[in-house]
């Protein structure tokens, strides 16, 4: 039975992939139909106004005021029956004899027409908007930008801005990318992604203002020139003085000083950022990420558990108790994942674990994961 279960679960565990990845391409057309939706309704709301208001009187002056006696049939006019013979009207049919009421024969001669703008400009526009959407076009960019609600406008697409929307698309947040640069050699990639990105000075405020910034709830500053990342962040302050802003900023010192002072969120170098896990990785290569907090150095550390090591067997909390390091998720070797496992989870040959320590846990453990 134990061979069959082994057996069987490379099967299940690909069944399981392909369904998560048939649920993530069908998140992201549903995403990107609902953002075509919103530009749909976005540029046909004053055509769609004016459509209503014409139908809806025509069907109230038909439905009171029409002499039932002209009726085809019953001598009754009901609510659906005036909706219906407007309809016929509106796409040139005459299924009602004409009056010389001052109330209804204007719409004999009205109707007709707003048929006709229905077909020359409803079809026409529709059209044109298809053809951006498949283009992607800058307009067609713009327009879905115009539609954003609670988004996270991104200025700058380079090294670090492509991946700062990476991470924020992972979380299923909407955003909209603004870069001078039409050529940048991320454009293409981020398309994928159903991003807008708008082409423009990421200090100009009307550039801001098509991004929808009066409508986000972030702003995030990441081109290679401080002073325009510092410019679009005030800029931002000023059309909205509760949105929340993060900024790159080479000099570390510099970031730390326009923090403090103008209250921004987040002001990080991303060199100062980055060093710190270079030089750790190059102490032990299991460190994914570090960070300081408090004056000391905290690492994020994968560790694999394999057959000889003394970890095997052994607990989270007996880690925690002896090495002083913090075992934050642990995936198993069937492919079940527990975050944050508790103190008496045992580890197996095969797990891998996510944990924090300082930069000196590595050394306290390292007996632990010394092959025998």
């Amino acid at each position: 039975m134990k061979w069959m279960a082994l057996w069987h679960w490379p099967v299940s565990y690909t069944l399981a992939v392909e369904k998560i990845s048939r649920l993530g391409h069908f998140k992201k057309q549903t995403h990107r139909a609902v953002l075509v939706m919103k530009v749909l309704a976005r540029e046909f709301r004053g055509f769609l106004a004016t459509l209503v208001i014409a139908f809806g009187s025509s069907v109230t002056l038909f439905y009171y005021f029409y002499p039932r006696q002209l009726l085809p049939a019953n001598h009754e006019m009901t609510v659906a029956q005036a909706a219906y013979y407007t309809l016929l009207m509106i796409f040139f049919e005459s299924p009602l004899q004409y009056v010389e009421d001052w109330r209804l024969s204007p719409l004999f001669f009205i109707l007709p027409i707003v048929g006709l703008f229905i077909i020359a400009e409803g079809v026409v526009h529709f059209g044109n908007l298809l053809f951006q959407h498949k283009r992607h076009s800058k307009e067609w960019q713009r327009m879905i930008a115009e539609t954003m609600e609670n988004h996270i406008v991104v200025c700058g697409l380079g090294n670090v801005g492509v991946r700062v929307v990476q991470h924020l698309r992972r979380f299923d947040e909407d955003v909209v990318v603004i870069e001078h640069n039409p050529d940048a050699r991320f454009v293409a990639e981020v398309a994928g992604y159903d991003v807008p990105v708008l082409f423009g000075d990421v200090r100009d405020h009307a550039i801001l203002e098509q991004a929808g910034l009066k409508k986000a709830k972030a702003l995030i500053a990441v081109t290679d020139n401080d002073l325009a990342n510092l410019e679009a962040a005030l800029t931002a302050r000023e059309v909205k003085a509760d949105i929340r802003v993060v900024i790159r900023m080479f000099d570390q010192k510099l970031a730390k000083k326009v923090e403090k002072s103008l209250g921004i969120e987040g002001a990080y170098s991303s060199s100062a950022r980055s060093a710190s896990v270079f030089a750790q990785a190059a102490i032990n290569g299991n460190i994914i990420d570090s960070f300081e907090f408090g004056g000391t150095i905290i690492n994020a550390i994968q560790i694999e558990v394999e057959s000889g090591m003394p970890l095997v067997g052994q607990t989270v909390d007996f880690l925690r108790k002896n090495f002083e390091v913090t075992v934050l998720c642990q995936e198993r070797v069937d492919g079940e994942v527990d975050w944050n496992p508790a103190p008496e989870c045992s580890f197996s040959i095969g797990d891998k674990l996510l944990a924090m320590t300082d930069r000196h846990g590595l050394a306290r453990m390292e007996r632990m994961l010394v092959k025998n």
